[in-house]
């Protein structure tokens, strides 16, 4: 992306300075200390691995001239102004958004447990055939006019946020997609945008390791439409879901317009799509409504939905040998994906499956049970290997799913290519 440099008088940015700081131009923000350079803003925010507080030396010897801190920072100095305050990461989402006020007309952010990514591409898809400049950020980085930026994080931090809506809207790219993950709402990351449009794809357990119960990941997701959302903007949902009640009374007291997908759903059910599973037309029926909104006419939208692909990694059929054996990959790490992953694929083709899989180090550790029983419930042959230890034992995490294979057909092969061959 070219790059745009933004310089800015603090005054811009905060309220109530002391007069010998209001004409302070400011020349960037940052929340790395590797990324600060001469006359920018350090934001020095704790998180769950990193306390940026640690680092307000080397942001100062890069060039900060302010950092902002939490009221209970111990920093002092006399080289550098330094700004105090209860809600960081509120304050930082209010300077960046002032800092970096350019941003696309249509912004439309999608939570939810599962789907997000699906949402998120199907939308991106229906809007690329037609010709509409279109962006998406979340799990896949950031997409658009044929170029991608990869992303460390589902939702991105606050300042790379907000400078890619920026950099997007000078682009002239005016329908973005966003996907919200619980940290990044819990974590203020899409604070401060005027949102068209949000959309819950579903709910269920996933990121306990984080929220520690259900009850507080829920509210996370329900961040986007308890607080975030405008007034008068549209609520995209499935009113089959257990977590519709919810969300219709918080659509009532935020006077939010709520679209089911059920009319979609049925629409679009009927063509023969290359999509397996109801599960990925219900996707598709969330992208189908928000490209409405992106004022899409439906015919348009229809003449593209025989071309709309598969996400990779979702529901992806790489394989099919001549004695009709298809091989599938698909990203499920919760027991809800698996379970409607394993019933997708026994509804579609009726046939005695074999699941390789394992479960993340480090996460949720609850959902290894789970899995474990979902599997012995539904599959012929399971093939326990390692995904992704990271610094957990990964031989004690295939234990541990292995306790509730008992009974069945199961392989333990801790080496991945080698359980998929």
């Amino acid at each position: 992306m070219k790059n745009f440099t933004t310089n800015m008088l603090l005054k811009n940015l905060i309220k109530n300075l002391p007069q010998n700081l209001k004409k302070l131009p400011i020349k960037g923000l940052a929340l790395n200390s590797k990324d600060v350079k001469k006359g920018f803003i350090f934001f020095a925010i704790k998180g769950n691995k990193f306390n940026g507080e640690n680092y307000i030396h080397k942001a100062i010897k890069n060039g900060a001239i302010i950092i902002i801190c939490s009221n209970k920072c111990k920093f002092k100095s006399t080289k550098v102004n330094i700004i105090k305050t209860k809600k960081i990461r509120h304050y930082l989402s209010e300077i960046t958004s002032r800092f970096y006020k350019l941003k696309p007309k249509n912004i439309i952010a999608v939570t939810g447990t599962n789907g997000k990514t699906s949402v998120a591409d199907f939308f991106y898809q229906i809007l690329q055939m037609n010709n509409i400049p279109v962006a998406s950020i979340g799990t896949l980085g950031i997409r658009y006019k044929k170029k991608f930026i990869k992303t460390n994080l589902t939702s991105p931090d606050v300042i790379t946020l907000h400078k890619n809506l920026q950099e997007l809207k000078k682009n002239k790219i005016d329908n973005v997609i966003i996907e919200a993950s619980s940290h990044g709402l819990d974590q203020n990351r899409l604070d401060n945008l005027k949102l068209k449009a949000g959309i819950f794809t579903n709910f269920s357990q996933d990121h306990l390791d984080y929220h520690k119960t259900m009850k507080a990941y829920l509210k996370a997701k329900l961040i986007l439409f308890s607080k975030l959302l405008p007034k008068k903007s549209y609520m995209i949902t499935d009113k089959f879901i257990k977590e519709y009640s919810t969300l219709e009374k918080i659509s009532k007291n935020r006077k939010l317009r709520v679209l089911d997908i059920s009319r979609t759903f049925n629409n679009v059910k009927k063509l023969s799509l290359s999509l397996v599973g109801s599960f990925q037309i219900k996707n598709l029926s969330m992208a189908i409504l928000a490209a409405r909104l992106c004022n899409l006419n439906q015919i348009k939208i229809d003449s593209v939905l025989k071309k709309i692909k598969n996400v990779d990694g979702r529901l992806d059929l790489i394989k099919k040998y001549p004695n009709n054996i298809r091989v599938f990959i698909d990203y499920a790490h919760t027991p809800d994906a698996l379970q409607k992953v394993i019933k997708s694929i026994k509804n579609s083709f009726n046939n005695k499956i074999s699941l390789v899989f394992g479960c993340g180090g480090e996460r949720d550790f609850k959902k290894r049970s789970l899995m474990a029983k979902i599997a012995k419930s539904f599959c012929e042959k399971i093939y326990v290997t390692d995904d992704n230890p990271r610094k957990e034992d990964p031989k004690k995490i295939r234990k541990e799913i292995i306790n509730y294979l008992k009974g069945s057909n199961y392989f333990n092969i801790g080496n991945r290519s080698k359980a998929i061959k």
